[in-house]
């Protein structure tokens, strides 16, 4: 009998060592930790945060996993689901462009709890974190489309925060695959989610339940709990082909995208592309008469609200954000403020901006998020299409580009002395690789935060 498809990643996932890893792949793992982190930063305000940190604390145990930013220490799956929650709350974080979801908030918050109550080191967190974006973008990948028709990060996201964890708590690959069995399936399946445009729920996409569920996943196969076995291979839900193939020679790491703003990705191409219109031709929001996004059918098919009245819905508006970003610049979108809800300027040209499905666009994703922008103005029409927005791997944001939103969230929350420090930890060399994590990153539990302006946060 041929051996098992998760069999065989699991395998893998426990058998490299950091030497099988490429360097470059540190690099990039460390660009994603701090990525994860300013997006938490920005999303510890929200009120998805601070109810998930209420209602999860109210029964967490002690540990040595920490809540980010605050001054509380309790188990790892309590820890991680909460801080999952801060990171994924604002819609800022990394992704995978042919998994068409979003991985590392799952992954990261759960090797970064692991670590935590392990004391693991420095390396061995970031070996834990490579890995577990490969075992989820793989699992991503090869969903089959016919059964697997939403997009919903959290159905598969949890997967990677169940390798993280086993990989740091030292798992056979029998416990591994385990782990990543209960995990797929008790995911959160989240099916209202494609009938709202991911829109008017702090539910979104289940990124940090998945995370709960995925760790949680992996504590049963510790104590013996097991998983249906053929998942993955029956053929009907997955190609398991997909799911270990070119092992060790592709990486799902290299295809990450990272986001500029703070909203869908699907939408970033049509800002891109007004604001470019917007600078070269130098137009003014009050002049333009109308604005024509054509764009893939899953953009098409967001929430896409003219008049937002919460971060769950801006964050899936095409007409909302471009028109925010007109009036207001991009900052405005660093993240999005809640005054822009009521803002006439960002309301009346947002009621001008028309959002229809282009089947050749729709052809390249998710491949591609590409947008078609067609500005109208009194004084004549002005058309770009955007196929790679900023931050897709062949439009990449630079470590530069990363550690400089960093420094946008961090403003207000952290003293800059902070922020340069954290973001010094994230642009290391080997010299860290032996330090463990509790010590590497204190910084998370910081007497440098000013947290006067953020509910039910504790100062130390």
């Amino acid at each position: 009998m041929s051996e098992r498809a998760v069999d065989t990643l699991s395998r893998f996932l426990v058998t490299t060592t950091p030497d099988d890893i490429p360097q470059r792949l540190y690099a990039r793992a460390m660009d994603c930790v701090l990525d994860v982190l300013g997006a938490a930063i920005a999303g510890l305000h929200t009120t998805s945060y601070q109810s998930m940190r209420r209602a999860l604390m109210q029964f967490a145990g002690p540990g040595k996993a920490g809540i980010w930013f605050a001054h509380e220490h309790t188990n790892p799956v309590t820890a991680a689901t909460v801080n999952a929650m801060a990171a994924t709350a604002l819609d800022i974080d990394d992704g995978h462009r042919m998994a068409a979801g979003h991985p590392g908030v799952a992954v990261i918050s759960a090797a970064i709890a692991a670590a935590e109550a392990e004391n693991a080191d420095f390396r061995t967190f970031l070996t834990s974190i490579i890995l577990g974006y490969e075992a989820a973008v793989r699992i991503a990948l090869a969903r089959n489309p016919e059964h697997h028709k939403s997009t919903v990060s959290g159905r598969w996201s949890g997967t990677g925060s169940a390798a993280a964890f086993a990989r740091i708590n030292g798992f056979s690959a029998a416990g591994t695959a385990q782990a990543i069995l209960i995990a797929e399936q008790h995911a959160p399946r989240n099916g209202s989610a494609i009938f709202h445009g991911f829109a008017g729920s702090d539910v979104k996409e289940s990124i940090a339940w998945s995370t709960y569920t995925g760790i949680t996943g992996a504590l049963l196969a510790r104590e013996g709990f097991e998983g249906y076995p053929d998942t993955f291979d029956n053929g009907v839900l997955y190609d398991a082909g997909m799911l270990v193939e070119d092992l060790g020679r592709s990486w799902a790491i290299d295809g990450l995208f990272f986001k500029p703003y703070a909203c869908c990705r699907w939408i970033h191409a049509a800002i891109e592309g007004a604001l470019r219109l917007q600078a070269e031709n130098t137009i003014s929001a009050s002049r333009i008469s109308s604005i024509t996004v054509a764009t893939f059918l899953r953009a098409f098919e967001l929430d896409n609200k003219v008049t937002p009245h919460s971060q769950a819905e801006a964050q899936f508006s095409v007409p909302f954000c471009i028109a925010a970003a007109l009036v207001h610049g991009p900052k405005a979108l660093m993240p999005i403020a809640d005054e822009l809800f009521d803002d006439p300027a960002v309301q009346e040209l947002a009621a001008r901006i028309v959002v229809r499905h282009e089947p050749d666009l729709t052809a390249m994703f998710p491949q591609k998020a590409p947008s078609d922008v067609t500005i109208k103005t009194t004084e004549g029409t002005y058309e770009t299409r955007i196929i790679d927005a900023h931050g897709d791997p062949l439009n990449p944001m630079s470590r530069s580009d990363l550690q400089g939103k960093f420094r946008i969230f961090a403003d207000d929350i952290i003293t800059p002395d902070l922020a340069e420090r954290i973001i010094a930890v994230f642009d290391s060399d080997r010299a860290m690789y032996e330090r463990a994590i509790p010590e590497v990153l204190d910084f998370l539990y910081p007497d440098g935060a000013d947290m006067s302006r953020i509910p039910g946060m504790t100062t130390g």
